[in-house]
C-alpha cells in the first residue's frame, strides 16, 4: 500500500475562526512585555505604599517618639523593600536579565562602603555617616602639659582675674542649669563671635567645670580614661591623669560621662577635683596639679566585674559627683545579691575617700543625685533605674520613694530631679515617657528648730501632675524660672507652665535641635544643637525666638555647655571649643 502527497491549502481567514484577530487574542500567552509590566507595577505600589505607612508613623513622632518612630519605620521600610525587590527581580527574569537586581544592589552596596565612613548613632538611633576621603577639620589633641615645661608660668597664667567667674560642677554652681546673671550681650552676628581657642580631645560625654582660671573634664585617649584640665585663658593643657580603663558602647560611643566637680580653696584646704570614669573609677584630685589625693574603685566596692556592670549599665556610669557636707555621693549600682548593703547611693568621705554610708536596694540609673528641701528637710534626691529616691544626709536612710519606670539597658532614665517650687521637683524621660511634677510633703512638717527625724514624721509623695506629652527630656534637664520650665522635649525646646503643665509653646519641627543640651542664663537660653551648632533663644513664655545662630562643633554633641563670664565653653567626644562673646 503506498502513500499519497497531499497539499493542504492555507486557512481562508475569511472562515478560519484561528486566523480571526478575535480568536488570537482570547488564546495567546501572556508576553514577557506584559510580565516586565506587571511586575514593576507592584514593586510601584508597594513602595508607594510603604512610604504612605512611613510618612504616619513619622507624623506622630513629635507626640510620640522620634526614637521609636524611627524603628517603627525601618520595620515597615524593611518589609516594603523586600517586596519591592522581590518584584522587580521577577520583573527582571520575565526581560532575561535576572543579575540586574542583585549586581544593582552589589553595586549600591560597594559604593557606600567605598565612599562612606560610619561615625555613630544620633541621639534616636539614626545612622550617622561622612564622606571616607574627606580629611578631617578636628584639632590634634594637646598630648603634653604645659607645666612640663615650665611650672612657675603655667601656675602664674592659671590665676584668674575676678571677672572670670566659676562654673563648678555640673549644670553650674547651683546644679540646676540655671546661671541667675549674664555677663555676655547678644551680638547681631555670628561674626562677632570669637573663638579663644578651638583643641582637640578625646572621647566623651563630659563637660568642663571651671574655677581658679581652670577647665576640667574628663576623656578617653586610646585606652586611657583622663582626668584633664586646659588653661581657661587659652585652652593648654595644664596637667592630665590617667588610668588603663575603657568603656564602649555601639549605640552610645565611648569615653567617661560624667562631670567633675569642684570644691572651693579654703584657709586650710587647696581646691579639689571629684570625678567619676564610665567604669567606675572615682578621683579625689588638687585642682592646681591633678595630684592624686585619694581613689576609689566602685567595682571593687560592690565586688563587680565589669562585663556584669555593663551588661546591667549600659550605657556607662554617668553620674557627676555630688559634694554635700563633706561627703561625696554618686550612684553606686551592684549586683541584687549586694542590695542589702545598699546600691543605689554611697557616700565617701570627702577627704579621705572613705566609704560612710551605702543606701538604696534600686539599681542604678544616669541621672546625678541633687539637694533640694522637701517637706521641709534638706536630702539627698536620687532617680534610679525604677523609682525616685529621698535619702537623709548624713546616713543616708530612705526617707521616701516614688516608682518612675526604667530600664539601664533599655527605655532609661537619664534626668535629674530639678527642684521646681517649694517641696516640688520636675522629672522628665525621653522613650516616649514624658514628665511629672512631684510634691513631697510630711504630715507633721518641722519647724526650723525641730530636728525630728523621718522616723517620727512621714513622707507624703504626691504626683500634682504627669504628661506623656511635654518635658520629654531624654538627655537635657528642665530649666526652671518663674514658674516656666523650658527644655528639649523629644529634640524640640520647648517652654511649659509648671503650675498646669500647659504647652507654651514648642520648636518647629523642622528646626528642632535634637537630642542636645540647655543650660539658661538670665534671660538666654544656651542651647547646645546635637549637630554642633551654639543658638542663643529668648528665654520667654510668649513665643519661641531665636537671636543668634553660632556655627561650632563638627559632630555629634550630647555635652552640656559650659558659660564662664562672657565665655561659652562647649565639647564634644572630638573637639572644645571657647566661644568669647562681646561683654
Amino acid at each position: 500500500m503506498g502513500w499519497s502527497t497531499m497539499t493542504v491549502p492555507p486557512p481562508d481567514p475569511t472562515t478560519d475562526e484561528s486566523a480571526s484577530p478575535g480568536y488570537e487574542t482570547a488564546n495567546a500567552v501572556p508576553t514577557d512585555a506584559g510580565r516586565v509590566i506587571r511586575h514593576s507595577s507592584k514593586a510601584l505600589v508597594a513602595l508607594i505604599a510603604g512610604a504612605i505607612v512611613i510618612g504616619l508613623i513619622q507624623s506622630r513622632a513629635p507626640e510620640t517618639d522620634y526614637q521609636k518612630a524611627l524603628l517603627q519605620s525601618l520595620a515597615a521600610g524593611g518589609i516594603t523593600l523586600l517586596v519591592v525587590f522581590y518584584q522587580l527581580q521577577r520583573a527582571s527574569l520575565a526581560a532575561g536579565k535576572a543579575w540586574w537586581v542583585p549586581a544593582g544592589c552589589l553595586a549600591l552596596i560597594l559604593s557606600a562602603v567605598t565612599l562612606l565612613r560610619f561615625e555613630s548613632f544620633s541621639g534616636e538611633m539614626v545612622p550617622r555617616f561622612s564622606w571616607r576621603f574627606k580629611n578631617s577639620d578636628t584639632p590634634a589633641l594637646k598630648t603634653t602639659p604645659l607645666a612640663d615645661a615650665n611650672p612657675t608660668d603655667a601656675l602664674v597664667a592659671s590665676v584668674p582675674s575676678e571677672s572670670q567667674g566659676s562654673w563648678r560642677e555640673f549644670l553650674g554652681n547651683n546644679r540646676t542649669g540655671v546661671l541667675e546673671e549674664r555677663a555676655f550681650a547678644i551680638s547681631t552676628s555670628a561674626d562677632q563671635v570669637t573663638r579663644r581657642w578651638d583643641i582637640g580631645i578625646g572621647e566623651g560625654w563630659s563637660s568642663f567645670a571651671v574655677a581658679d582660671g581652670i577647665a576640667v573634664t574628663l576623656e578617653q585617649r586610646g585606652e586611657m580614661e583622663c582626668v584633664t584640665a586646659y588653661r581657661l585663658s587659652d585652652g593648654q593643657l595644664l596637667w592630665l591623669v590617667e588610668h588603663e580603663a575603657n568603656h564602649f558602647q555601639a549605640l552610645g560611643g565611648g569615653g567617661p560621662r560624667s562631670t567633675p566637680t569642684i570644691t572651693p580653696a579654703t584657709e586650710f584646704s587647696p581646691g579639689k577635683v571629684y570625678a567619676q570614669g564610665a567604669t567606675g573609677t572615682v578621683w579625689c584630685l588638687n585642682l592646681s596639679d591633678g595630684k592624686i589625693l585619694w581613689q576609689r574603685d566602685l567595682l571593687e566596692i560592690t565586688s563587680w566585674n565589669q562585663e556584669d556592670s555593663e551588661a546591667a549599665i549600659s550605657w556607662g556610669r554617668s553620674g557627676s559627683p555630688l559634694m554635700v557636707d563633706n561627703l561625696c555621693v554618686l550612684p553606686l549600682g551592684g549586683p541584687d545579691s549586694e542590695s542589702d548593703a545598699g546600691r543605689s547611693l554611697i557616700a565617701l568621705d570627702a577627704a579621705t575617700g572613705e566609704t560612710r554610708w551605702r543606701a538604696g536596694e534600686q539599681q542604678i540609673s544616669y541621672a546625678s543625685p541633687m539637694v533640694m528641701t522637701l517637706g521641709g528637710q534638706r536630702q539627698i534626691v536620687a532617680v534610679n533605674e525604677a523609682d525616685i529616691t529621698g535619702h537623709d544626709i548624713a546616713s543616708g536612710e530612705v526617707l521616701w520613694s516614688f516608682p518612675w519606670e526604667g530600664k539601664s539597658n533599655s527605655g532609661a532614665n537619664c534626668a535629674a530631679a530639678i527642684p521646681a517650687g517649694e517641696d516640688q521637683f520636675l522629672i522628665g524621660k525621653g522613650y516616649g515617657g514624658g514628665s511629672s511634677l512631684i510634691e513631697v510633703t510630711r504630715t507633721d512638717t518641722p519647724s526650723a528648730s525641730d530636728t525630728a527625724s523621718s522616723e517620727t514624721s512621714d513622707f507624703v509623695v504626691n504626683e500634682i501632675w504627669h504628661s506623656s506629652r511635654i518635658l520629654k527630656t531624654k538627655f537635657n534637664h528642665a530649666l526652671v524660672q518663674d514658674g516656666i520650665a523650658y527644655a528639649l522635649s523629644n529634640g524640640a525646646l520647648q517652654a511649659v507652665e509648671i503650675e498646669s503643665g500647659k504647652r507654651l509653646w514648642e520648636q518647629s519641627r523642622r528646626d528642632r535641635f535634637g537630642q542636645g543640651q540647655a543650660i539658661l542664663v538670665e534671660d538666654v537660653l544656651v542651647v547646645q544643637a546635637e549637630e554642633g551648632e551654639v543658638v542663643l533663644v529668648a528665654a520667654e513664655p510668649d513665643d519661641y525666638r531665636e537671636l543668634l545662630r553660632i556655627p561650632a562643633l563638627q559632630h555629634k554633641t550630647w555635652n552640656i555647655p559650659t558659660v564662664v563670664g562672657n565665655l561659652i565653653l562647649v565639647r564634644n567626644a572630638h573637639q572644645a571649643i571657647a566661644l568669647e562673646l562681646p561683654q
